[in-house]
């Protein structure tokens, strides 16, 4: 089979376009091929889609094509430009291209999969591209994502902050928690930050029925005065490391009070192990855990009332929850265990989020879950050169974006 007939069957080019030349240069593994249009034909305006004959041409332009048999294939057009008594001469929209970038829309697709599958500098070696060409196809694929996302918020959001560079420079990753991706990431995790993202959405904010997130303040406030109507649910794994925190708080000033010896050393040792679940002690430390239960008072009490606790997740109503929640109240206030008094005052604090998220069911665990892999967003990045690069990755990754160029 001939070259022309051969790539005008393979590249299928739009009407009225058509293979003019193919050239194939086997020292430099490269083909290249010529596109032109018929006579007479009329393109439309790239403003008002009004059919107009052809005014003139651009200089030639070149587009980056799928390979031919591991050959870098080059598109090449002369562009016609058509002149509009409204909006003057425009450039016609090129064949198989946005007109806006030097891939083709298959191209652009195969280096989406690919960015998909590995980080950019992988992408671009497996596509002969450049880092700088991966990382304009990532940012132009997330911006047509966004760009396409329907109007309106989720019903359940997920908020909850994640640390990306050193010394304390955070993001506030908002998740969609039905769909099980990132809705939108934002720059630092203070009130200023946060609340103009929701000022900017404020005739949308009427469609979120539910809040997830951990005890912060910073967002609790920000939620209660732009989103009134939502419930705020505090995540149980915030909560139950509350006290998790403050049966460790007990177990440091216990051991401060031992006495130099075997006994404080061996309890010095057993810090984890009060912060096991009941099921989760190994077996073969369940007699060492006895011992030591007996030998540290004050902390077995603690490690009771935190494994106590966690049974009220499992309340079938609020009513038993808040009937639950007083007897252990009284049982942690009372217990002359300061830390463990401080954990039963802030969980009290907080109670109505504490109910809402045993009513509906709701945790955080959707959002930490995309906290995890965000992390591994970065570490396979090797970090990233800015927080815009980083949230790019983030939304491409994580977004459940619609990514690939429109070929309408």
């Amino acid at each position: 089979m001939e070259l022309v007939p051969f790539y005008q069957m393979m590249i299928k080019p739009p009407f009225p376009w058509k293979i003019r030349r193919v050239e194939v240069h086997p020292e430099i593994r490269r083909v290249d091929v010529w596109l032109e249009h018929g006579s007479g034909v009329f393109f439309a305006c790239p403003e008002c889609a009004e059919a107009l004959p052809v005014y003139d041409h651009t200089p030639e332009r070149s587009w980056r094509h799928l390979d031919t048999c591991d050959y870098e294939t080059w598109l090449h057009a002369e562009l016609p430009r058509v002149s509009c008594s409204k909006h003057g001469v425009r450039q016609a929209k090129p064949p198989l291209s946005d007109g806006r970038s030097t891939l083709t829309f298959a191209m652009e697709r195969r280096c989406i999969d690919t960015l998909a599958e590995c980080s950019r500098k992988g992408a671009a070696t497996l596509t002969g591209l450049s880092w700088d060409e991966m990382d304009t196809v990532m940012t132009r694929a997330v911006g047509r994502g966004m760009k396409r996302r329907p109007p309106g918020l989720p019903e359940w959001l997920g908020i909850d902050e994640k640390s990306v560079f050193a010394r304390h420079q955070y993001f506030t990753i908002i998740t969609d928690l039905k769909a099980g991706l990132v809705h939108d990431v934002v720059d630092k995790r203070t009130i200023k930050a946060v609340e103009p993202w929701f000022q900017e959405r404020k005739a949308k904010l009427e469609s979120v029925k539910k809040v997830a997130m951990d005890m912060s303040a910073g967002y609790a406030n920000v939620i209660s005065s732009m989103v009134p109507q939502a419930e705020i649910c505090y995540d149980h794994f915030h909560v139950t490391m509350k006290v998790n925190q403050a049966v460790d708080e007990v177990r440091k000033l216990e051991q401060r009070q031992m006495a130099e010896g075997d006994a404080r050393c061996d309890f010095f040792r057993s810090r984890f192990l009060f912060l096991y679940n009941k099921e989760n002690i190994p077996e073969h430390r369940v007699a060492h855990f006895q011992q030591l239960k007996e030998a540290a008072v004050q902390t077995g009490r603690a490690w009771a009332m935190k494994e106590n606790f966690r049974e009220i997740w499992h309340c079938p109503t609020v009513e038993t929850a808040a009937a639950f929640f007083k007897k252990w109240y009284w049982w942690a206030t009372h217990s002359r265990l300061k830390p463990m008094r401080a954990a039963a005052h802030t969980i009290k604090n907080h109670w109505q989020g504490i109910a809402n998220a045993i009513t509906n069911k709701i945790t955080n665990a959707c959002t930490e879950g995309l906290n995890n892999k965000i992390e591994k967003i970065k570490r396979d990045a090797f970090g990233f050169r800015s927080k815009g690069k980083f949230r790019i990755a983030i939304l491409f990754h994580c977004g459940g974006l619609d990514l690939y160029p429109s070929t309408a």
